[in-house]
Formats: structure tokens, sequence, C-alpha cells
């Protein structure tokens, strides 16, 4: 096989893989940026989709349909105009990917509040946000035996979906733990820090449940 032949195949090898790479990388940043679409996007990432990524497609179909019909360069302008084209697509894709953040769909989110403790002292807890301004957000108290150190982890039906800003501090205190008569049953009440009409919920300890009262 003469050389020529063999830098053509090796060419044609590297700009369809740069073409695949800047597809995955799109795909990744679309997934990232909107947490598999259950948020939308952010002002940083519009920013990078306008000045990033439509370049990016730009140039990967125009790339794939030269690729199909067989194109390879013939002159040295052509040459430096397709290195310069793969290279482009490499950083391009490069920047992509190093903007995803996979927290939210591939790993949890999690915003809290401060650490607390009952005023019986049996219990310190803390309520836990998960995914917070996504479609699938939802809530969890932490609660932690001062004695056992035992933690249980009890999702509570508080309608994170509701909540449309919420301000953090070096303390925060969006809700609060009280005990009941019922033994090892606690109310939970939520405050005006949470951003959202106060709440309570019955929290039983023991099966690691909870349930809302009126």
């Amino acid at each position: 096989m003469k050389w020529g032949m063999r830098v053509q195949i090796w060419l044609k090898v590297i700009w369809s893989f740069a073409s695949l790479f800047s597809l995955f990388s799109l795909l990744w940043f679309i997934l990232g940026a909107t947490a598999n679409f259950q948020r939308s996007l952010d002002l940083v990432s519009s920013v990078t989709l306008v000045f990033v990524g439509i370049p990016t497609f730009v140039i990967t179909v125009l790339s794939i349909r030269l690729l199909f019909k067989g194109w390879i360069p013939t002159g040295g302008g052509m040459n430096v105009g397709l290195y310069s084209g793969i290279l482009i697509l490499f950083a391009l894709s490069a920047v992509l990917i190093k903007s995803v953040h996979t927290e939210g769909w591939l790993s949890e989110k999690v915003t809290s509040d401060s650490i607390k403790y009952t005023l019986d002292n049996k219990y310190e807890y803390r309520i836990e946000l998960i995914n917070l301004f996504q479609k699938n957000s939802w809530a969890r108290l932490l609660v932690k035996s001062v004695t056992t150190k035992e933690v249980k982890t009890i999702p509570v039906d508080i309608p994170t979906d509701r909540i449309a800003g919420i301000g953090t501090k070096k303390v925060n205190n969006w809700v609060w733990l009280e005990a009941s008569e019922v033994l090892n049953h606690y109310t939970l009440f939520t405050t005006k820090e949470l951003g959202i009409p106060e709440m309570k919920f019955d929290i039983d300890i023991a099966s690691g449940t909870s349930q809302r009262l009126e």
C-alpha cells in the first residue's frame, strides 16, 4: 500500500473519531446541563451552548456530510483546513465535557440545613433537599440517635417543587423536630426559611416513616 493512501486512511479514521467524539460531547453536555431533562438550562449552560455547543454541532454536521460523500483533501490549503477542523472539534468537545456536572442526575445534589438537636437531647437531625429546583426533587429527614449513633433516613412529603428560592446562611433552620406524646413519634415543623407555607409532619422514628398532618 502506498504511503499517500495510508495517510489518507489514517486521516479518515482520526476525522471519523473526532466527529463521533464531538457527537458524544454534545449529548453529554445536554444531559448534564439539563440533569437528564430534569431542569432548564441555567445562564452558564446557555452561554456555553451558544458559544461552544452550536459551533460544535455545525462543524460536526459538516464533517459527517463530507465523510459520507467520501471527500478527501487534495491540496495544501484543504489539508490545513481539515487538520484545523479536527483540532477545533477536539478542543470544543473537551470544553463541553469539562463543563458538565453530574450532580442532580448521576449523583444526588444535596442541599441541607444545619444540624440541630431535639429538646430531649435524644436525636440530632437535619433536613436534606435532594435535587432542588429540578423535576425529580424531594426531601428527607436524617435522624441520628445520640446514644446508639444509629442513623435513620426518613422521606418527608415536603412539596419541594414549590420552593422558588431559598437562602443559605451559616446557620439554617428550615425545620425543627419536637417530641410528641406518642412513644418514638416526633412532630416535624417546617419554617418560613424554607420559602413555602409552614407544614407539620408526624415522624415515626422506629419505622422510619412520616405522615403529613393537617
